[in-house]
């Protein structure tokens, strides 16, 4: 029957139309349209009507599963954020909506970020992290495609598009950090390129007692177009760059860390109470007479999590995931709540913490600290000895943790080399660590992949100086807490998914076919076979197949490049690496922010129809997923230069010694100038200049160019795969690049 539009139907189709624009608007199916254009029986027909009019007409596009989007024009404007590749390159990253648009265009159902190239010169003044509106261009790959003589134009299977920024929106950073240097009629600064412009004109007289080479961070004045340079005027002198402390502080302001907490939240803070008021104790389930306990690293503060095991009769195990209730304390629409969204987590640098919350929160209120009565939020699990769930229970409840174990305490009751002092918590130790053992075996054999790397620390003084390093290996009783950790994660996804609770989840998105190619080749010069890595049977063989293997780490590092990177989204789209349909993070409401918005969903979970709860519009959730996301992204990047630094630091340290300690190599590729080198134990590349291997190693040696190997004339040669004690001999702290020389002299075999 043909459904005919009248000027009655017009309204439905302004509201439609007005919906589908909406920046965080998703493509839906008809069904979830007319739900969120509460339109009634009668208004129904004509709506599908206007979808397939729209259709037709090609002002809709249906994607798979019946789906719809506006369709976006060529030339159409997107909004996103900038991301710097390399020097004078730049990708953009659109925001949920254009990712939705531009999926049809592209042709692909991934639901991982699309990113475009920005054409060369027409940044518009952009830098890493700011907030632009692009218009689309289309190009071909190759410009026209030829058959013989003929040139024809490419195909839409063959299209790439380009974007112009046509408007900075929001610039990422309005300060720069750098070094001080001459130039100008009131000096330069010099930046790294990346965070800040390479240069900096200074416009203003800097403070008498700054002096060239140090520290400043530069309030912004001017942003680089095109051949005009950046100006600002100097802020804050840092000092100099290997004073104590400053070389991290600089790593703060580059990446806009803060450290303080304004006096709002601080007043916030002091207010909050001491103890829980006894109505607030009586609604929760009272845990505080058994046996619960905490597992943290040593140096630790904020304790998330505590755990509890028992067998049931029939051969059940019984999990109980205590964790902290951020969520009594920090209310939306709070300085509180502000701060932590803004700060999005905690930062962990090699000398410090800068923590989401404040102290008196996330090392007092919150923390899970043994002899104290605290608010969680339960996650109790029955599972059965093979690790799987049987049923899932979540409450509010209040524990008083009976011990406080570190990694190192709770490994040495497991090893049966020592015990905790109290029999009940040896014997759950053991109970938990045979569940955790059947959870690692069951996620295995569902796919899940094992990339976890040893993590390297870097040892300080009281100074900040460094003066060691030292891996730290992730042991079955740090798995034991892992497990216990992602069954909780699944299970709360799961049931706030089921319950049609908004949420954050935590998703990893496929990874693209044609790096996981790249990858198997790099597996087969190792000599792992490697067949179609697509399929997830052959890629968890191959991951399999890594453990134990002489170059495990350059192999898992490389694995992990091919993977995307996973981020948060207000839809469950699975997480490939663990291999689960539906994962969130629920168990660090401390230090990450989406974890807290987990928490205020659960509440309709733990209380039902009675739960007051303040969840935010399906947009503002939308804006905090991709925030998060980005502060995660920032964070990270800043905690890994920071590492950076200080191990170069400490190499340069080590150049100097007349005992320096020397490190297993392995040669990655070879050149007409030396060796590439990769450092597995450090997780750091660098070279070893030709130069250097007749004088360490004797003899006379020349690089083959046909074969890409350096060869001694006593027979014996260096090519990619060998291996060769090294030690650092020169260390370039800013670019952090190391220059490494064979350890000792080898006679020849």
């Amino acid at each position: 029957m043909k459904t005919t539009l009248t000027t009655e139907h017009k309204e439905l189709a302004e509201r439609l139309q007005a919906y589908m624009q909406a920046d965080k608007y998703e493509a839906q199916d008809i069904s979830a349209l007319a739900r969120a254009l509460c339109t009634d029986s009668r208004e129904r027909p004509a709506l599908r009507a206007i979808i397939r009019e729209w259709e037709n007409k090609g002002r809709l596009l249906r994607l798979r599963g019946a789906r719809y989007v506006l369709r976006a024009p060529a030339e159409d404007k997107l909004t996103g954020r900038i991301r710097r590749v390399k020097p004078g390159k730049f990708i953009f990253v659109p925001d949920s909506r254009g990712q939705q648009l531009l999926r049809p265009m592209l042709h692909t159902d991934s639901p991982g970020d699309i990113e475009l190239p920005v054409m060369p010169h027409r940044d518009g003044g952009a830098m890493d992290g700011d907030r632009v509106s692009v218009t689309l261009r289309r190009t071909a790959n190759d410009g026209y495609r030829r058959h013989g003589r003929n040139r024809t134009k490419p195909d839409e299977q063959n299209l790439r598009l380009e974007v112009r920024v046509d408007d900075i929106q929001e610039r990422r950073r309005g300060t720069w950090v750098g070094i001080y240097r001459p130039g100008g009629r009131y000096g330069t600064m010099t930046g790294d390129g990346h965070t800040s412009p390479e240069q900096v004109m200074l416009t203003a007289p800097p403070p008498p007692e700054l002096l060239v080479g140090m520290a400043i961070t530069v309030q912004v004045q001017s942003y680089p177009r095109g051949k005009m340079p950046a100006t600002g005027i100097v802020e804050q002198v840092l000092g100099w760059p290997d004073d104590s402390g400053v070389d991290i502080t600089t790593i703060m302001h580059r990446y806009t860390l803060r450290s303080d907490f304004p006096p709002a939240v601080l007043a916030e803070t002091t207010a909050l109470p001491d103890t829980l008021p006894a109505d607030e104790l009586a609604r929760r389930e009272d845990w505080r007479e058994r046996c619960v306990i905490t597992i943290d690293p040593a140096t630790a503060r904020d304790y998330d999590d505590a755990i509890s095991l028992r067998e049931l009769p029939g051969g059940d195990i019984e999990l109980a995931v205590h964790i902290a209730d951020v969520s009594y304390y920090v209310k939306p629409g709070s300085a509180l709540d502000a701060e932590a969204a803004l700060r999005g987590n905690s930062t962990y640098l090699p000398d410090r913490v800068l923590p989401m919350l404040p102290p008196r929160l996330c090392d007092d209120l919150c923390s899970l600290k043994s002899g104290c009565d605290r608010p969680t939020r339960l996650c109790l699990l029955r599972l059965s000895p093979a690790g799987e769930v049987k049923h899932a229970h979540f409450a509010d409840a209040v524990i008083h943790s009976r011990a406080r174990l570190s990694y190192e305490q709770a490994l040495a009751v497991l090893e049966n080399r020592d015990g905790s002092g109290d029999a009940e918590v040896d014997a759950m130790l053991h109970l938990g660590y045979r569940l955790a053992t059947a959870l690692r075996t069951r996620r295995m054999q569902q796919g899940a992949l094992d990339l976890d790397l040893p993590e390297l620390r870097v040892l300080l003084d009281d100074f900040g100086h460094p003066i060691g390093v030292e891996t730290e290996s992730h042991d079955i009783a740090h798995q034991m807490i892992e497990e216990f950790m992602l069954a909780a994660n699944e299970a709360v996804a799961a049931a706030l998914k089921a319950a049609l609770v908004p949420t954050i989840y935590r998703v990893h998105e496929e990874p693209d076919p044609a790096k996981l190619h790249t990858f198997a080749l790099t597996a087969r010069s190792y000599g792992i076979h490697a067949g179609a890595l697509n399929s997830r049977e052959e890629l968890s063989r191959v991951a399999a197949a890594i453990k134990g293997h002489a170059d495990e780490q350059i192999l898992t590092v490389a694995l992990l490049r091919s993977m995307m990177r996973a981020r948060y989204a207000t839809k469950a789209l699975g997480h490939f690496g663990l291999a689960k349909g539906d994962y969130c993070h629920f168990t660090s409401p401390i230090r990450r922010y989406a974890d807290l918005i987990v928490h205020r969903g659960f509440a309709k979970l733990a209380q039902g129809k009675h739960a007051r709860t303040h969840l935010p519009a399906p947009g503002r959730l939308a804006e905090l997923a991709e925030h998060i996301s980005e502060t995660e992204r920032n964070s990270a990047a800043a905690e890994k230069e920071a590492h950076q630094t200080k191990l170069a630091l400490y190499l340069a340290a080590e150049c100097e010694s007349p005992t320096p300690r020397h490190w297993q190599a392995v040669v990655t590729d070879t050149y007409p100038q030396g060796l590439a080198v990769e450092i597995p134990e450090l997780q750091m590349r660098g070279f070893i200049s030709g130069a250097e291997l007749p004088e360490r190693l004797g003899s006379r040696w020349y690089f083959e160019s046909h074969v890409r190997r350096w060869s001694a004339a006593d027979g014996r040669s260096l090519l990619p795969g060998s291996r060769l004690p090294v030690v650092p001999t020169h260390v370039d702290i800013a670019a952090r690049f190391v220059d490494f020389a064979p350890a000792e002299i080898q006679e020849p075999t």
